[in-house]
């Protein structure tokens, strides 16, 4: 693959992050890919491992239905297969669990996160529920502050108003009690779990939100280099710091972006994008 900004072919691809990268200009030129491989261990290279997102940990059996055979045969195979579902999972506790980690397989799938995060999220909600901690909680819930959690302690750049938008499609929820919701629910799983979150860095955004505008290279290694000159952010949004920067960058480049499509396309309001980056030119040197 060749990078369209600087031409380099030296690109990677980050199989937690779901990312492809030129390692000469740091372009992400694809996002959002899905890890497609089959597993694999080098101690028993035909059996695959346990899979902590499926309730049985991947030791039931499943089949499919092949199109060549006749429609009844189809048809018988396929109830054989619904008996054999229902049979996998027969008391409460197991079809709950199921339930869970097909809900954290949609999450996952809504913000196109790869495979190894969603086997992470699964195994803290096992571990939650064993110490008791999902009873009387809504499960998308719990799920989506487990998601928002593991992705700050990998460093994916998901935003709190992506995980949010979920809970608002998936549980038709008030955006702004879906938010605290969250919140709430983070700060207490972290705290009962003894997950400490590191602050989120404006720079895991930076990429991103310079793809999805489609800026050249010389932007965003302007933009990393205003981050590494802005020192401290005061408690200001990642994704709201790295579009302020991006903005600058652009402006110093003489590249015609405006205020309004970078805060439709990162997520942030106008006013709060405007007053940082003023706040970023005045700290800037001449």
């Amino acid at each position: 693959m060749k990078c369209p900004s600087c031409g380099s072919t030296r690109v990677i691809e980050d199989s937690i992050r779901g990312e492809r990268i030129c390692t000469s200009c740091g372009l992400v030129l694809m996002e959002h890919l899905f890890h497609q491989s089959l597993p694999y261990s080098e101690e028993n290279p035909g059996f695959s491992e346990l899979d902590e997102a499926l309730h049985d940990l991947g030791l039931g059996t499943t089949f499919k239905v092949s199109r060549d055979l006749p429609p009844s045969e189809r048809a018988k195979l396929r109830r054989m297969r619904f008996l054999h579902e229902r049979s996998r999972a027969v008391r409460w506790h197991e079809k709950s669990l199921r339930e869970a980690l097909i809900q954290v397989e949609k999450i996952c799938g809504d913000l196109s996160l790869p495979n190894e995060i969603r086997k992470e999220v699964s195994q803290l909600y096992r571990k939650c529920r064993k110490e008791g901690l999902t009873r009387g909680q809504k499960s998308c819930l719990i799920l989506a502050s487990l998601v928002f959690m593991v992705c700050r302690l990998r460093g994916l750049p998901r935003t709190e108003r992506e995980i949010v938008r979920v809970l608002v499609e998936r549980e038709k929820m008030e955006e702004e009690k879906a938010r605290m919701a969250l919140r709430r629910m983070t700060k207490t799983l972290g705290r009962k779990l003894g997950l400490k979150l590191p602050p989120s860095s404006p720079r895991l955004y930076l990429d991103r939100f310079a793809s999805q505008l489609h800026l050249p290279a010389e932007v965003l290694r302007r933009a990393h280099e205003l981050c590494g000159e802005l020192g401290e952010m005061g408690g200001k949004p990642a994704n709201l710091v790295a579009a302020a920067l991006l903005y600058n960058a652009a402006r110093e480049m003489g590249i015609g972006l405006t205020l309004k499509r970078v805060a439709e396309e990162v997520g942030v309001g106008v006013s709060s994008l405007c007053r940082f980056s003023q706040r970023i030119s005045r700290k800037s040197p001449e």
